[in-house]
């Protein structure tokens, strides 16, 4: 009792405080949004299935390949991936070792093995030769992650994947709008997976594009998708999460909660029940001409706020410290600036702490991504457990401002 009595007036001084908290991500809301789903909600059969047609065209063309199948995840987007290669039990898939770990749950599920290839400490991506040191005669398939935005190695690790007759199915969950030398990330490989959840780049929601050149991939999908029952409650139960959490920050009442997150007794507790309701695999959904049109519409502005982000994350890069190390971007590199994610030189759970306390939300540990390697259980890849601890995800998203980028800058070069 004396523990929560303690934590209740800490919060209720610091809640005095803390000024308008600049949060860690922000979901764009149209002005008319409920109002247009309700009338998408009502177009007849016919021209509900061209809206979604239209979308998956407009998707593969903004991309550069030839079709795209819409799916109620990006999670479902990838299974089917790995089943069309023909994975058996006991075959092999290289995954990176820095990823969410979850996604990787159902691959195991089938009785597939899989093995982590350690990061590049500046890029945080794996690397060709972390790969090529994974590979054995088991090997059938490669799991190439475009983390946070920012391309791997794509072109190398296609070769090598080639070389030796094994397939790549790129991971695009943060990179629409990514692209190596004027080429978008998901044309490399047999197939690619991209992610339209709140904090995406295209956010409708919920929901997932599978891209690839068999068109037999892209009609077992588009089959999958219309066996789904057609429901909405999901959706209008991510809309009223979102509206909820831009509420809790504008009120300052988020702070309560990211206290409590940031407390080494409630991190799990409250990284679960996080989990837990970003879990898009809790309710199938048929993924219907409502989202197509919410994609249709986002996908117009995609480059424009692009830009913006990167402008933000170049300023970021301008004025942290130089002992901070800002995730790498190399030459002919564009990329989509999904997270800002700078690795300290010391661990990021304390300097998370604090910046909370002075109205910043910023991300550590498992509330980035995960330790796959340690999760998979292998304890041979060092740069992953050093960036696992060390690496923070500061606020990045559409509409922030640069006096915003300014004071988050500012508290994190005086936080360490």
């Amino acid at each position: 009792m004396g523990w929560i009595l303690a934590h209740i007036t800490i919060v209720h001084v610091l809640l005095r405080k803390v000024t308008a908290m600049i949060p860690r991500r922000r979901a764009n809301l149209h002005p008319r949004l409920r109002r247009d789903i309700r009338q998408w909600m009502q177009m007849p059969r016919p021209e509900s299935e061209a809206a979604l047609r239209e979308w998956e065209r407009r998707f593969a063309d903004y991309v550069g390949m030839p079709d795209a199948a819409a799916l109620h995840s990006g999670r479902r987007a990838l299974m089917l991936a790995v089943e069309h290669m023909g994975l058996q039990r006991g075959d092999e898939m290289i995954v990176p070792a820095y990823t969410f770990g979850e996604i990787l749950l159902p691959i195991q599920a089938l009785g597939i093995r899989l093995i982590p290839a350690d990061i590049d400490p500046a890029t945080l991506n794996a690397t060709p030769e972390s790969i090529a040191a994974r590979i054995t005669s088991r090997t059938r398939a490669i799991l190439a992650l475009h983390l946070f935005g920012v391309p791997c190695r794509i072109s190398e690790i296609m070769d090598m994947a080639a070389a030796r007759g094994i397939g790549v199915v790129e991971d695009c969950a943060h990179a629409l709008g990514s692209s190596v030398a004027g080429r978008h990330v998901g044309t490399f490989g047999q197939a690619a997976l991209f992610s339209f959840e709140m904090s995406k780049p295209v956010n409708t929601f919920g929901g997932g594009m599978l891209v690839g050149r068999d068109p037999a991939l892209l009609a077992r999908a588009r089959a999958a998708n219309d066996r789904e029952p057609l429901s909405h409650a999901a959706l209008f139960r991510k809309i009223r999460a979102t509206q909820f959490e831009q509420f809790l920050f504008r009120s300052r009442l988020a702070f309560p909660l990211l206290y409590l997150l940031s407390t080494p007794s409630c991190r799990d507790a409250m990284n679960r029940l996080y989990r837990r309701s970003q879990d898009v695999h809790r309710s199938h959904e048929r993924y219907s001409a409502v989202r197509a049109h919410l994609g249709l519409r986002e996908l117009e502005t995609l480059d424009e706020r692009l830009q913006v982000r990167r402008r933000r994350a170049a300023q970021y890069r301008q004025m942290l410290r130089n002992d901070i190390r800002c995730q790498e971007i190399g030459d002919g590199i564009e990329t989509t600036c999904y997270f800002f994610v700078a690795v300290l030189p010391c661990d990021a759970v304390a300097v998370r702490r604090r910046l909370l306390f002075k109205g910043i939300d910023a991300g550590a540990e498992e509330e980035i991504m995960d330790n796959c390697a340690a999760m998979l259980g292998y304890r041979d890849c060092p740069n992953v457990d050093r960036v696992f601890r060390r690496a923070i995800a500061l606020p990045m998203y559409d509409g922030i401002t640069e006096d915003a980028v300014s004071r988050v800058a500012e508290a994190v070069n005086a936080s360490i």
